[in-house]
């Protein structure tokens, strides 16, 4: 990983010569991308953060997010950002995470313009690339530059290094937009984004660390580890309360357990090659 480390180091580097708009999620990819340039900056300014505010984030992330930004001692720009102007994301079409990708980093874009800087970076790692993400494509679209993909980083490098620098999210579970817990064609409002909010927030207060909450209308389907089945049974009780009570009628544990991406099990591999980089 040293080869890799140093090639991350120099891009982050060179790309600090003309200042850069860190798209930042408060998660372990932008966080560690934001403790290297901090080390590496000449000025206070020579990078910025913009954390995107919308629907689909979580107010977790946004104090995470906060918290981080104040840690390291960099700018962050909070940017309200309403993705449902778009039918493709309202209606939550296959092609979904392409549109919202591009309205919320056309933000990150406009930021970049309006401060004179060169560059906006995000923290797409290789992994990302091996998995059904449109998004990827309005990134390249837009010019944005991805360091860690660049330096041939995979998801389980980038933790072994922020945990290397003292990345205080080095460990935190990946928590991609509550978008992806609906499936396509399902009609998304903010209310459902807001219950799906609740019921993953109460799992996690429950001691719960790797897991997904879908949401299928009046069925929640939920997805664990395996090894955190019977941990779950006995306090299925406080579960089943809780999201009655949020409006779900049946409440069910996925006995695949969990999986990144779950809800694109059902596309078809041509419709998954077309949005391949």
């Amino acid at each position: 990983m040293e080869k890799n480390t140093k090639k991350l180091y120099k891009i982050i580097e060179d790309l600090l010569k003309e200042k850069i708009v860190l798209a930042f999620s408060g998660g372990v990819d932008s966080a560690l991308l934001l403790r290297i340039a901090t080390s590496l900056r000449q000025n206070e300014n020579d990078v910025v953060a913009m954390f995107f505010e919308a629907p689909s984030s979580t107010e977790e992330d946004l104090i995470n997010a906060k918290n981080l930004a104040e840690e390291m001692q960099v700018k962050l720009y909070i940017k309200d950002v309403d993705i449902f102007v778009d039918d493709h994301i309202t209606n939550n079409e296959k092609d979904r995470c392409y549109h919202c990708k591009s309205h919320l980093f056309n933000q990150a874009i406009k930021l970049k313009d309006d401060l004179g800087y060169g560059y906006v970076i995000d923290g797409t790692n290789t992994d990302d690339h091996k998995v059904y993400r449109p998004g990827l494509m309005a990134l390249k679209n837009l010019g944005v530059v991805s360091p860690l993909n660049m330096a041939g980083f995979s998801k389980e490098m980038v933790r072994a290094l922020a945990g290397e620098l003292g990345v205080s999210v080095a460990k935190r579970p990946s928590a991609p937009c509550l978008l992806t817990r609906f499936p396509y064609g399902t009609k998304i409002t903010p209310a459902k984004l807001d219950r799906l909010e609740k019921a993953e927030a109460f799992i996690r207060d429950l001691g719960f660390i790797k897991f997904r909450v879908r949401d299928h209308s009046n069925i929640a389907r939920i997805e664990l580890e395996p090894d955190d089945f019977i941990k779950f049974i006995d306090k299925r009780y406080l579960v089943i309360k809780e999201f009655k009570t949020l409006g779900f009628s049946y409440v069910t544990i996925d006995l695949e357990g969990f999986r990144s991406g779950s809800m694109d099990e059902g596309l078809s591999e041509e419709e998954k090659k077309k949005w391949v980089l």
